[in-house]
């Protein structure tokens, strides 16, 4: 039986339209529970998010796969975005572990997101994962997410939100990050 067809037609992705994604590991390796292996992973998509002009809204590095929020802009291929931080983190982490083995499942899974479906709600949704999967009581409180767009939603709750990020998420309508440190 022929394998599902899985991936939008190429042009697809080069719509500058963003997408929540699961990249998997090679057959589901707890590859993130490693904390410099997961560190080096981010560098690896800072790295990639900057060759290709990407935004990453949300990263979550669970312990055998990643889910991110990220958008290329109009003429850059979205799936060219993924698997070159797949090869340049599998790169990386294969150093970090000292394996040749492979890192990933060869495919991932994408859902473009439609005009009436929210980029917050979406990060909301992949912070959430480590709640989900009984690692942490709060999404906070997980050491391997984050949002390149959005740093401030990220500070640890033992730090103090500076007036000025609080009136600047105000302004562009990001206030309802409260419910990521459990207060809303």
């Amino acid at each position: 039986m022929p394998r599902k067809q899985i991936r939008l037609p190429s042009e697809g992705y080069r719509g500058g339209n963003a997408f929540s994604v699961t990249i998997a590991t090679y057959h589901r390796q707890k590859i993130f529970t490693d904390d410099e292996a997961a560190t080096a992973a981010v560098r690896c998509l800072r790295e990639a998010a900057l060759g290709f002009n990407a935004r990453i809204y949300a990263y979550c590095f669970m312990p055998d796969h990643v889910h991110l929020l990220a958008q290329t802009p109009p003429g850059i291929d979205f799936s060219r975005f993924v698997n070159y931080f797949k090869q340049v983190a599998g790169l990386a982490l294969r150093d970090r572990l000292n394996t040749s083995d492979a890192m990933w499942q060869p495919r991932f899974y994408d859902h473009g997101l439609r005009s009436d479906e929210g980029l917050l709600a979406a990060a909301e949704y992949i912070f959430a994962n480590p709640v989900r999967g009984g690692l942490v009581g709060e999404a906070m409180e997980y050491p391997h997410s984050g949002s390149m767009e959005w740093p401030h939603l990220f500070e640890r709750e033992s730090r103090v939100e500076p007036a000025p990020v609080a009136a600047e998420a105000k302004a562009t309508g990001l206030h309802s990050s409260h419910s990521l440190h459990g207060k809303g």
